[in-house]
């Protein structure tokens, strides 16, 4: 036997002659069912490579040969790589393309079909009450949709959605030929939220070309052994977001009125986070590692997600490029050169400032104002003016209640404040999180403080009880007028013939 010592909490080091074979066993524990872990019972497993595949230091660019031992009554183990020479063998030339190709082994239901020629899975993980003729039809209406932007040529031989009929959860992870996503189960009869899953069946399916192949440089090839940082999380993942809507538009799948909905849904939660005014997007790329998947109750007030500010400032640029260049450009042709210049033609990813400059060799023109105020600043995006090029506008339609600045949760009957809003009057009062609330202007409060909203007014005091680690204590809340938005799109009076050419291009 040949020992084995543990260096750090990623490598092993065992001794080994210079020829011959080198055999060892390992167990994993795989008990999380996930888009980004691995999963193992008596009727299926789900793995997902950096948590279950070890490879060799040094030798991670050697060709690999691996292959699965399925349960007796497993009938069907899925995975997007070539096949190897036995049943259940795979094969890929290095390990970074191992650890991207997550496998399911079990019995599943099955849909194929096909987009530009390439064989499509769709392999359905857990019970659901899908439709899966339905849901084939529209996962293809979608997929063709996208191939057409890059002139229907597609990056793949073969192509697998891996999809995870859960309890709860939801979610999904790209890979460089599949990917794996979460609905609940029984959602698929629930249109909205249905439709929400085809926004992220979008999603994923476009890192196809963004992120897998059109990359920030920092992104791949990657080092298991410590995080990758980058600046450019934004343009992997908000112009992600913003084509993933668009291309549910562009293929039917939404109406004007879904479509707008879901825009609106985005410029407001920027606009209610107090953090805007804090963190910039490069800001929010780099620290995702620290900030975007560690959350606590101040997060709303000093970050934004590099999704939802990323896909806002995606818009903005696709309307400034349809304005600059009177619809001949727009942000699908900085897409497609990206894809040309740094995948087909030199193999690597873009660093910021080549990103920029493709952005400008299709404007024609200098785009550092727009960069440097919306991307590496925090100035307000002035949405009016970039939509106003298609003939749309927002509108504020939130009233102006009376507000304390706090939200509150129940727990165990009890009203706990939950937030508090960095400029609002609970904070200026003294109150903080985890206080409970007791009475409100002399009277108990139930278990939801907002009931109790109508009975405030703006700049009338109102006294406060409430108790912070045991000790009880009185707070004088000057309620303010609501600062929350409410944003609503609507279609420009008045609009010109170019505005609504432009608007017409910018939706098919």
């Amino acid at each position: 036997s040949t020992s084995v010592a543990r260096q750090d909490k990623n490598t092993w080091m065992c001794k080994a002659t210079e020829t011959g074979t080198l055999r060892f066993t390992y167990n994993v524990y795989a008990f999380e069912l996930g888009v980004r872990t691995s999963y193992v019972d008596q009727h299926m497993a789900f793995l997902h490579g950096p948590s279950a595949f070890i490879y060799v230091l040094g030798k991670e660019d050697m060709p690999i040969h691996i292959s699965f031992d399925p349960m007796a009554d497993w009938l069907k183990v899925e995975m997007a790589l070539p096949a190897g020479d036995k049943p259940n063998s795979f094969v890929c030339s290095n390990y970074d393309l191992l650890a991207d190709s997550p496998v399911a082994l079990g019995n599943f239901d099955v849909s194929t079909y096909e987009t530009a020629g390439v064989p499509h899975k769709i392999v359905m993980i857990g019970e659901g009450n899908y439709d899966i003729d339905r849901v084939t039809r529209d996962f293809k209406t979608i997929t063709d949709k996208e191939t057409e932007m890059f002139n229907g040529e597609h990056p793949c031989e073969q192509y697998i959605h891996f999809i995870q009929n859960v309890e709860s959860g939801g979610g999904g992870l790209e890979h460089l030929n599949c990917h794996t996503s979460q609905i609940q189960r029984w959602a698929y009869s629930n249109e909205d939220k249905y439709l929400s899953f085809l926004g992220l069946i979008s999603h994923e399916y476009f890192h196809l070309w963004n992120v897998k192949r059109i990359r920030a440089i920092e992104l791949g090839p990657f080092d298991y052994n410590k995080e990758n940082y980058t600046d450019m999380l934004w343009v992997a993942e908000g112009i992600t977001s913003y084509y993933d809507d668009l291309f549910l538009m562009r293929a039917g799948i939404h109406t004007e009125e879904s479509y707008f909905k879901a825009l609106e849904s985005n410029i407001n939660r920027l606009q209610n986070q107090p953090g805007r005014h804090v963190m910039s997007l490069p800001e929010a790329s780099r620290l995702a590692w620290v900030k975007a998947y560690l959350t606590n109750e101040n997060s709303k007030n000093v970050t934004i997600s590099y999704y939802n500010k990323g896909m806002l400032v995606a818009w903005m640029l696709d309307m400034h490029l349809l304005e600059l260049t009177k619809g001949k450009k727009r942000l699908d042709d900085v897409m497609r050169i990206l894809y040309s210049d740094f995948y087909l033609k030199k193999d690597r990813g873009f660093t910021h400032e080549e990103f920029i400059a493709t952005c400008e060799k299709v404007a024609g023109q200098s785009l550092t104002e727009f960069f440097q105020k919306y991307v590496f600043s925090k100035d307000e995006i002035p949405y009016n003016s970039f939509l106003k090029t298609v003939g749309i506008e927002i509108e504020n339609i939130a009233d102006q209640k009376a507000v304390m600045g706090m939200s509150t949760k129940s727990v165990n009957d009890k009203t706990i404040v939950s937030y508090v809003h960095p400029d609002g009057a609970a904070v200026k009062a003294g109150l903080s999180v985890n206080d409970e609330i007791i009475a409100l202007g002399g009277w108990r409060v139930g278990s939801d403080l907002s009931s109790e909203s109508d009975r405030l007014s703006v700049n009338q005091a109102v006294e406060i009880i409430y108790s912070r680690t045991g000790k009880i204590g009185r707070a004088v809340v000057i309620p303010q007028p609501s600062t929350t938005v409410k944003y609503g799109i609507k279609r420009s009076e008045d609009t010109s013939k170019s505005q609504s050419d432009l608007f017409d291009l910018w939706l098919d």
